[in-house]
């Protein structure tokens, strides 16, 4: 059953486990109808399984101000092929409106990175990445006006990527903190799109 598949993925992210410590905004009706979701989900499943109680019972006692909603994007690759430009690359993220990021704050400097997807009308947690909320921080705290950067972080395949603007404008980083212009970033993503079609047709599966 997906539900049950989805949710308990742990990754483990190099770094510590704090997530930014500034003010957080204050969450909308529908970001805490998400929350109520997955604690929901969470204490449900819990209540009927002994296996991974600790990491059901950690979802499951979440509150509303321990929560940040990440600024999440996914990549859409067909769209970014078609033109493989900065100004392109931009416009084939979006955010999706059927799943979300969340930073998680857990008693003293302890804290997680947890996904939830939406199936059939409800939030159901996915994968909880331990230390991710570590290096969002890392790389907000090198950005001098962070509340007016757009800093997004947006998905392609299995690789994760920031991107936010500075006084020299738009970069965009990878997870070993690798700085890279957006001309940098169009040439690296469609290295890796000729690499996935190549391997498409040979019948093979290449795995980022």
């Amino acid at each position: 059953m997906k539900t049950l598949l989805c949710i308990l993925i742990v990754i483990s992210f190099i770094g510590c486990n704090e997530i930014d410590k500034s003010p957080k905004k204050e969450l909308t009706k529908e970001q805490k109808s998400i929350i109520e979701s997955i604690v929901s989900f969470a204490d449900s499943l819990g209540s009927k399984s002994r296996s991974s109680s600790t990491m059901l019972s950690k979802i499951a006692s979440i509150k509303n101000n321990d929560v940040e909603f990440l600024h999440f994007y996914r990549f859409d690759m067909d769209k970014f092929y078609d033109d493989p430009t900065p100004e392109n690359l931009l416009l084939s993220l979006y955010q999706p409106d059927d799943f979300a990021m969340l930073g998680i704050q857990e008693e003293g400097s302890k804290s997680y990175t947890l996904t939830t997807e939406k199936q059939n009308s409800k939030w159901i947690p996915c994968t909880m990445m331990h230390d991710f909320g570590e290096k969002i921080q890392n790389v907000k705290a090198k950005i001098p006006d962070v509340e007016n950067s757009d800093f997004r972080i947006f998905q392609f395949e299995h690789l994760y990527y920031f991107t936010y603007t500075t006084k020299e404008g738009r970069v965009y980083e990878n997870m070993r903190g690798n700085v890279l212009t957006p001309a940098m970033m169009c040439d690296r993503l469609l290295m890796l799109i000729n690499l996935i079609k190549e391997a498409a047709e040979k019948g093979d599966m290449l795995y980022l």
